[in-house]
């Protein structure tokens, strides 16, 4: 029985409908061991979230429904002359990474017996969560900063959610989304929720198998509520664990200069995310002042050997820019990794080797906007 464990005071609890945080405040992990994953028969399997079932914290039988959300392309190209494998994880039902934690997050609301699930977005992780739960024959509601992408709110609500606007930036969505919690709706929150973290674990596996279980010595990934930092660093750890990849890359994540909270207690040498204000950025999607998992973010990075780095709005719209000139249509957010190879990858290639750089989210939906 897969059980809630405080990341904090270590108290366990079960998984319901209303539980999303320790009652002492702090996120939830999860109470799972993940098996081996049969390599043997990924071949034979389809390219699926559920592709990698001996790893996911999964009730009971493998769900039917799914909108894909597994493999994703691993391209070799370069950067600022610096040679990286791209990690396409846009290419997916909803174009984000986003799918990934969607996928499992809708997949326990419908065996917890829940019919609707909400989070507070900026766009991405909405249009996940509307597109999953329509699948899983479940209702979603969105809401969104006021200042949200017009195209990102559109894409939500065409996928059968309700949006609603929360007062002011990111933190005033997720203030809302605070009080709707707390009359016992299902917060499906990216931010909160550890099934989350499990569905983006398995890019991590993406990753390995598309390489070959020979993993690079670092990967570069945007980095706002630092989700996808602790997804990578579950797969990873797990992997390892197994005795499926040699070694742990280190995680490199970066944030946009206007709102960096994991840079600032980085360079500190802080525990914990530094206040910082949520400053204006092309890159909304990683603009998050106060991320709920912030110190354990801090913490992945730390004993992966990696760093905290950010980039500015000049080198975001130039790494935006290459990336689309090359094929690559991204969003400004899932530019920022590249943004910072582009300016240190030579140094960052010096220091761990090989590189890989998530591109996380699709600019086709923001090019709508």
């Amino acid at each position: 029985m897969i059980r809630y464990r405080c990341s904090r005071c270590e108290r366990p609890s079960d998984v319901t409908p209303d539980r999303w945080r320790c009652d002492c405040g702090a996120p939830l992990d999860l109470d799972f061991a993940a098996e081996p994953v049969d390599l043997d028969a990924l071949p034979h399997r389809p390219a699926n979230l559920w592709r990698w079932r001996e790893a996911l914290p999964l009730p009971g039988e493998v769900p039917g429904a799914t909108l894909g959300g597994g493999g994703c392309p691993v391209v070799p190209d370069a950067i600022g002359g610096v040679e990286v494998h791209l990690v396409l994880d846009y290419v997916s039902a909803t174009g984000s990474y986003k799918d990934r934690g969607a996928a499992l997050l809708a997949a326990i609301a419908s065996s917890l017996g829940v019919d609707e699930l909400f989070d507070d977005t900026s766009g991405n992780a909405g249009i996940a969560l509307a597109a999953h739960s329509a699948r899983a024959g479940l209702r979603a509601r969105v809401l969104v900063p006021e200042d949200a992408p017009e195209g990102l709110r559109r894409f939500a609500a065409g996928g059968g959610a309700s949006v609603r606007g929360g007062g002011g930036g990111r933190g005033g969505a997720a203030a809302a989304a605070l009080d709707e919690a707390a009359s016992g709706a299902f917060y499906a929150s990216h931010a909160w929720s550890p099934f989350f973290l499990h569905g983006t674990k398995t890019l991590a596996y993406a990753i390995a198998e598309s390489l070959r279980w020979s993993l690079p010595g670092a990967i570069a990934v945007p980095c706002g509520n630092g989700g996808l930092v602790l997804g990578l660093d579950l797969g990873f750890r797990e992997m390892r664990r197994h005795g499926v990849i040699s070694r742990r890359p280190a995680i490199v994540a970066v944030q946009a200069s206007a709102c960096a909270p994991l840079r600032a207690a980085f360079l500190g040498g802080a525990d914990e995310p530094l206040p910082v204000p949520e400053g204006k950025t092309v890159a909304d999607g990683i603009r998050v002042g106060s991320p709920p998992r912030g110190a354990a973010a801090l913490r992945a990075v730390r004993e992966s050997g990696g760093s905290v780095e950010s980039v500015d709005e000049t080198e975001i719209a130039a790494a935006h820019d290459l990336l689309w000139s090359r094929g690559y249509a991204v969003e400004p957010t899932a530019a920022v990794a590249a943004a910072l190879v582009a300016r240190e990858g030579a140094a960052l290639r010096a220091r761990h080797g090989d590189l890989a750089v998530v591109l996380t989210g699709s600019g086709l939906k923001t090019s709508c906007g």
